[in-house]
């Protein structure tokens, strides 16, 4: 431990400057390789030699770098150093990084960040996505979690992930403590694009003070609110007050504000307000009450999409591409929207909306220096006249739904994913944005990048189901219930991502029981939307025929688009209750005219019972697919549930 609480002494210090003296020194020692030993060594680096070798033919800076160079698949090995971390604190790291033909069946050229607790106990750490095939220097950047109390040694490490052939380059490897921002805020209301309606009710935006890393407390700072209008300036309403505790909702009466565009920013300061210590801003919008209705797509106040004047609920599948045998296969069934990775062009886009369908339309590539960016693309300032050019094509056109905006793309391209919101909002105000990531843990942060969010949990079958559950509910509390949820389920098989047949084995696509949970799962913890994870995917599977799993799919889909009206309903239901707690349970519970519709999910391999409390004897109740129950003249509803096991209980009064 007395090598991890070396710098505590330091940090402290460093916690009481303002954010202009936070300089955290780089904790690598030797980070560019440039000290080599008479017998070649790179120390404090251990690196196996056969593989690892300080060269001083290539280099990011300097005269060194570290070359990994390896072409047997079988042989992983690591390159690091241990390195005096604090417990509690968070780092950044990063690294740049030069590949030739770098193969593999995971991520490529990378580095990580470990911890291990008293007996070589491992704790966990972070483990940032790397670089493949063949590229100039690159650098990599991640941010990693707080490091565990319990912590007694951490180590960075270059290295090649498992099964990753080829040779790369590693230099000027930086490891600095972060300190959090010490405001983040949530626009929770209005919920959509800042888009402030009058009589709609005050602006709320969600607070939460992070002072810790600033030697701070809550009794010591102020946060301010002023609402600018942005074409002179000038503030419009101001106020200030002392935060409670580390979470502030605050809230401001904009009834008497102008048709325009206007700005809220929310300043932390010290309570004399002497200094400013964070800000963080959002873009507001009044407008007139008919100004969404106007619209072909936006979200409601519930966040639902409302398209063409109805709620909808978007229930599609991901596509490599569009043709037609595809589209109309697809066409005959309950799916209403697909998310195709090739741009459509008019004439798909075409046929998309004769077949009833509509198109969540691709520009997630658009960021220079991506895998996959569009030819064309040669600087970050071709950007916008790409995205220009397809919201120009496409706005008006009838089957377009929404945008997809950006696939799991990490932190470092966030000042590029909130410009291209932005443009989109400017470009396209008649339809949302869509975002996907994997970083569960990180939705927050990406909060000004998207209209909808979802996230991808795959966990079949090396994990539970029930990851849908909770990566739904994390996202839906990421973002304080107040942007529309669209998640994606695992329907396709792992085994279409892996090389080798050792890698292959033991892996399938979910069961139908399976996908139907795991999409319940979703519902019942907040999504109002669902795109499943692929229909090319199923087309290629060689464990599950595709006809097989196309009618699973199906079916599921079927169900979903049958019940969509009642997910979607907003009419004020009953309080039903499980009358004790089950942690494989979910449930929801809806209203739709005189009828109420309880939905409960089992999200595990194993049969289940739970008892609901209804508050007052029903006068019938049926469960859908099985017909009428026989009433009991009881308060009480009983529910048994098969492994992975979804009821729907349809109660009158």
């Amino acid at each position: 431990m007395g090598r991890l609480l070396l710098l505590m002494g330091l940090f402290s210090a460093c916690l009481c400057h303002g954010a202009d003296d936070w300089n955290p020194p780089n904790l690598v020692q030797n980070p560019g390789f440039e000290e080599v030993g008479a017998d070649g060594a790179f120390a404090p680096w251990g690196g196996d030699r056969s593989v690892y070798t300080s060269v001083a033919d290539v280099a990011h800076s300097g005269v060194r770098s570290l070359r990994y160079a390896n072409e047997d698949a079988g042989r992983y090995l690591l390159c690091g150093q241990e390195v005096p971390l604090e417990p509690g604190a968070a780092y950044e790291f990063s690294a740049w990084i030069k590949t030739e033909g770098v193969d593999g069946p995971d991520s490529g050229a990378t580095i990580c960040l470990e911890w291990w607790g008293e007996g070589g106990k491992y704790l966990g750490g972070s483990y940032p996505s790397g670089f493949k095939g063949t590229a100039d220097w690159r650098q990599l950047r991640a941010l990693s979690g707080r490091v565990p109390p319990t912590a007694v040694s951490c180590n960075i490490t270059c290295y090649l992930r498992k099964g990753c052939t080829g040779t790369a380059w590693f230099d000027d490897v930086e490891l600095r403590r972060h300190r959090e921002p010490p405001l983040r805020t949530l626009l929770t209301h209005p919920n959509y694009r800042g888009l402030v309606v009058p009589g709609s009710g005050p602006v709320r935006v969600a607070a939460d003070l992070s002072l810790a890393d600033w030697g701070l407390e809550p009794e010591q700072v102020m946060v301010r609110t002023d609402v600018v209008r942005v074409a002179d300036e000038r503030v419009c309403l101001t106020q200030s007050r002392p935060p409670a505790g580390p979470s502030l909702d605050l809230r401001l009466n904009v009834d008497g504000l102008d048709k325009g565009a206007y700005r809220l920013d929310i300043v932390l300061q010290t309570r004399t307000g002497e200094q400013e210590i964070g800000r963080d801003s959002w873009r507001l919008q009044v407008v007139d009450g008919t100004d969404l209705q106007r619209r072909a797509a936006y979200v409601d106040e519930h966040n639902r999409l409302i398209c063409d004047g109805e709620p909808f609920f978007p229930l599609g599948m991901y596509f490599s591409g569009v043709n037609e045998e595809d589209l109309r296969l697809y066409a005959d069934s309950g799916f209403n929207c697909l998310m195709p990775y090739g741009s459509p062009n008019r004439e798909q886009m075409d046929l998309a909306h004769s077949l009833g369908l509509k198109i969540i339309y691709s520009v997630k590539d658009v960021y220079y220096g991506s895998t996959y960016c569009p030819q064309g693309i040669e600087t970050e300032a071709d950007e916008r006249a790409y995205i220009e050019a397809k919201a120009a094509e496409f706005a008006d056109h009838p089957a377009l739904l929404a945008w997809y905006l950006n696939d799991e793309l990490p932190q470092e391209y966030m000042p590029r994913l909130e410009a291209h919101q932005q443009w989109l909002e400017e470009l396209d105000p008649g339809h949302p944005t869509w975002v996907v990531l994997y970083q569960v843990g990180h939705v927050a942060a990406y909060a000004k990048t998207f209209d909808a969010i979802g996230t991808d949990p795959y966990p079949i079958p090396g994990s539970p189901a029930r990851r849908a559950a909770e990566w739904t509910q994390m996202t839906v509390d990421a973002v304080k219930g107040s942007r529309p949820v669209w998640q994606v389920p695992q329907v396709f098989n792992w085994a279409n991502y892996r090389k080798t047949e050792e890698e292959k084995q033991g892996l399938r696509p979910p069961t139908e029981a399976e996908m139907r949970s795991m999409a319940w799962q979703c519902i019942t913890n907040g999504a109002t939307g669902l795109v499943f994870y692929s229909f090319f995917d199923i087309k290629r599977d060689t464990v599950v025929p595709f006809e097989e799993q196309w009618g699973y799919v199906k079916d599921m889909a079927a169900e979903i688009g049958e019940l969509s009206p009642v997910i979607l309903s907003v009419e004020p239901a009953p309080s039903i209750r499980p009358v004790s707690d089950r942690e494989w349970l979910h449930y929801m519970v809806r209203r739709v005219g005189g009828k109420v519709y309880l939905f409960v999910v089992n999200d595990g391999p194993k049969a289940g019972r739970a008892t609901f409390a209804l508050g007052s004897c029903p006068g019938q109740v049926t469960l859908r697919g099985q017909g009428r129950l026989s009433p009991d003249d009881s308060p009480y509803l009983r529910c048994a549930l098969e492994p992975f096991g979804v009821s729907v209980y349809e109660i009158e009064p």
